[in-house]
C-alpha cells in the first residue's frame, strides 16, 4: 500500500486552504500517524544496518553504546509549527527513535531553509562572498513546499553569525506540483487517443518525473518520454515506437502555475531590500528550468543567483547535521503575535467599554477583553532571549 504526498495531510489548516487541488486520500484504513510511524522505523532500520555494516569506529558496539543516548533532528518547511512537531514528536516515540519521557530533549527540529543555508555555508561557495552586513536569500525547493528565508551576515570572521531580517516564506510549489500539471496536460493530450489508460498514463508520469522535469530547460524543444514499445504508435498525437515527443511550450505549461507562486513568494521577500545573492537548494532546486527562471526574474543589476556546488537533493537532512554542531543562525523573525487576554484599568474616554467594566478587590475600576502582547510578529529575537512582564492577579 503506498500513501502518496502524505506530507500534505500535516500541514496546517491555513495551508490546507491555500492548496488549489484536492489532497490525495490515504490508502483505506491507513492513519496519518501509521503513515510517518512506518516512514521513521523504516529509515531508522536502515540508519542502523548502514552503520553497523561500516568498517571501524562505526560498528554494532558503537551503535547500541550511543543508542540511548542519540539526538533525533527533524526537518519542517517554514510554514510549520508547534501543532505539527507534536505531531512528529509523538511519531518519533511510536516508531521506538527514543523513548516517551525523552522524547522533549532528545527531538529536535529546525526549519529546512535553515537547515539548507548550514548546507550551503558548508559545501558552496557562500564563504567566499559572505561579509559582514551582506544580505541575501535562501529559496529551498523541495518536493512539496518551497521555503524562503531572508538573511544578514553579522560577523563572517571566526563563527559565522546570521540572523533573519523578516519571517520566512512558505509556498506549495514544490516538485510534485510540476508532475501533477505534467498529468492534467499528457490526459489532455491522450484523451482521444487508444494510449488513454491508467497503465500507459502512470509510466508516463513516471518518466516525466525521473528525467523531463528533472532535465528540461527553456530551450529545449524536443523532450521525449518513452512509454511503450515498438509496436505502439500513433502519428496522430506525436506517438512513434513507444515515445511521444513534448514541446518546450508542453512541458513549461506543467511548470506555470508552481513557477508564478515561488516567484510572487521570493519577490514578497526581497523588492523592497538590497538583497545581493539569492542561494537556491532542495531537490527541486536543481531543475535547470528553475534556475533559469529565477536568474531571469530575480538576476539581475548585482544581485547574483547562487547554486550549491555539491547536488543539494539532502541539503535539508545533512544540513540539518551541520546546523546541530555549529548554531549559525543566531537570531529569527518572529511569525505570529504572542500575547495573552488580561483585564485592564478603564480609560473612560472609550465609553462603549463602560458596561463591561467591573470593580476589582483593590478598588480599581477594570475592563476584561484586553490584549497583552509578549512579542510582535516580526520581532527578531536572539536564541537566549527572554521578556519579563509583570501583570495583576
Amino acid at each position: 500500500t503506498v500513501a502518496h504526498y502524505f506530507k500534505l495531510h500535516l500541514h496546517p489548516d491555513h495551508m490546507r486552504r491555500s492548496l488549489r487541488r484536492p489532497i490525495p486520500p490515504l490508502p483505506a484504513g491507513v492513519t496519518l500517524e501509521q503513515a510517518y510511524c512506518d516512514i521513521m522505523s523504516y529509515m531508522f532500520r536502515h540508519t542502523q544496518t548502514f552503520f553497523e555494516s561500516r568498517p571501524g569506529y562505526l560498528n554494532t558496539t558503537t551503535w547500541h553504546r550511543l543508542r540511548r543516548s542519540m539526538e533525533i533532528i527533524l526537518t519542517t518547511p517554514n510554514g510549520w509549527d508547534l501543532r505539527e512537531q507534536a505531531f512528529l514528536r509523538k511519531a518519533a516515540v511510536n516508531a521506538g527513535l527514543v523513548d516517551q519521557r525523552n522524547a522533549d530533549a532528545q527531538v529536535t527540529f529546525v526549519t529546512e531553509a535553515e537547515a539548507s543555508i548550514h548546507f550551503a555555508l558548508h559545501h558552496g561557495t557562500v564563504k567566499n562572498w559572505l561579509k559582514k552586513g551582506v544580505m541575501f536569500a535562501v529559496v529551498d525547493a523541495g518536493g512539496s513546499t518551497v521555503d524562503s528565508t531572508l538573511y544578514v551576515c553579522k560577523s563572517s570572521r571566526g563563527p559565522v553569525h546570521l540572523e533573519e531580517v523578516c519571517s520566512s516564506k512558505c509556498v506549495q510549489a514544490g516538485g510534485i506540483f510540476v508532475d501533477e500539471q505534467a498529468g492534467i496536460m499528457l490526459k489532455r493530450k491522450f484523451q482521444n487517443s487508444r494510449f488513454n489508460i491508467p497503465a500507459y498514463h502512470a509510466v508516463m508520469i513516471r518518466e516525466f518525473e525521473r528525467k523531463t522535469k528533472r532535465l528540461f530547460e527553456a530551450d529545449k524543444q524536443s523532450n521525449i518520454i518513452q512509454f511503450g514499445g515498438p509496436v505502439d504508435n500513433d502519428p496522430s498525437v506525436g506517438v512513434r515506437r513507444g515515445r511521444v515527443s513534448l514541446s518546450a511550450a508542453e512541458v513549461a505549461s506543467c511548470f506555470a502555475a508552481p513557477m508564478k507562486d515561488i516567484m510572487d513568494s521570493v519577490r514578497s521577500l526581497i523588492e523592497t531590500r538590497k538583497v545581493k545573492f539569492l542561494v537556491l537548494v532542495g531537490g527541486f532546486g536543481e531543475s535547470p528550468y528553475l534556475r533559469q527562471q529565477l536568474k531571469l526574474v530575480f538576476g539581475k543589476g548585482d544581485r547574483s543567483i547562487v547554486v550549491a556546488e555539491e547536488p543539494s537533493r539532502k541539503a535539508a537532512a545533512e544540513g540539518a547535521s551541520i546546523w546541530h554542531l555549529t548554531r549559525d543562525v543566531k537570531a529569527r523573525a518572529v511569525r505570529y503575535t504572542y500575547g495573552c487576554n488580561m483585564d485592564v484599568e478603564y480609560d473612560n474616554t472609550y465609553i462603549e467599554r463602560m458596561f463591561n467594566c467591573y470593580t476589582d478587590a483593590s478598588g480599581v475600576v477594570r475592563v476584561p477583553g484586553a490584549f497583552s502582547p509578549w512579542v510582535i510578529k516580526e520581532t527578531v529575537l536572539e536564541d537566549n532571549f527572554y521578556h519579563e512582564l509583570t501583570y495583576h492577579l
